[in-house]
């Protein structure tokens, strides 16, 4: 089985939607961006792309641009990868724009795209892995409610070198604890 294709999701102040071609420039600003390609990993063909490459990839309609509500401008990007079915289990990734950085919206988007796949795909388990010197991609975790399970030592490797990785998760009880706490407020 597949992650389902065109899926669209909607949050307070997002759009999540498939990839189009018009958000090209928007994607090819972070793919070239200097901290995002800090923490690309080693052969990861995108990092540093070509507009045409850009093009071709958001012409497939990969999920999911997390558009803002209010502007219209591509603020983030969410996907998960890496999903066994068989154990019901995937991996999330995500990025945000730089005019978007510090609003809080790839934490709003990984979020959502987490609590979809636990509960619309019948996933039970959300991973995220992120270099621990990427401080901003470890504030989003936290912030989308991951929970912080330890370091994989060496066992990143971006452009910046070596390092560790930090791991997360979110499992279908995480959402219940999330959602008494807000209940609590």
């Amino acid at each position: 089985m597949r992650l389902p294709v065109g899926a669209v999701l909607s949050t307070e102040r997002l759009v999540l939607r498939p990839f189009e071609a018009g958000d090209a420039a928007g994607v090819h600003a972070v793919w070239n961006e200097k901290s995002f390609l800090r923490f690309a990993p080693v052969g990861f063909r995108y990092a540093g792309a070509s507009l045409d490459l850009v093009l071709d990839w958001c012409s497939r309609g990969e999920n999911f641009a997390g558009v803002e509500r209010e502007s219209g401008r591509l603020a983030c990007h969410v996907a998960l990868f890496g999903t066994d079915w068989t154990a019901k289990t995937t991996e999330i990734h995500y990025w945000t724009a730089v005019w978007a950085r510090g609003n809080g919206f790839a934490a709003e988007a990984a979020r959502a795209v987490s609590r979809w796949a636990l509960t619309e795909l019948g996933l039970v388990r959300v991973a995220l892995q992120t270099d621990t010197r990427n401080v901003a991609s470890r504030r989003v975790a936290e912030s989308a409610g991951f929970v912080f399970e330890g370091v994989l030592r060496n066992a990143s490797w971006t452009r910046s070198g070596r390092g560790d990785l930090a791991v997360f998760s979110l499992v279908p009880g995480d959402l219940q604890v999330n959602e008494r706490e807000v209940r609590s407020r």
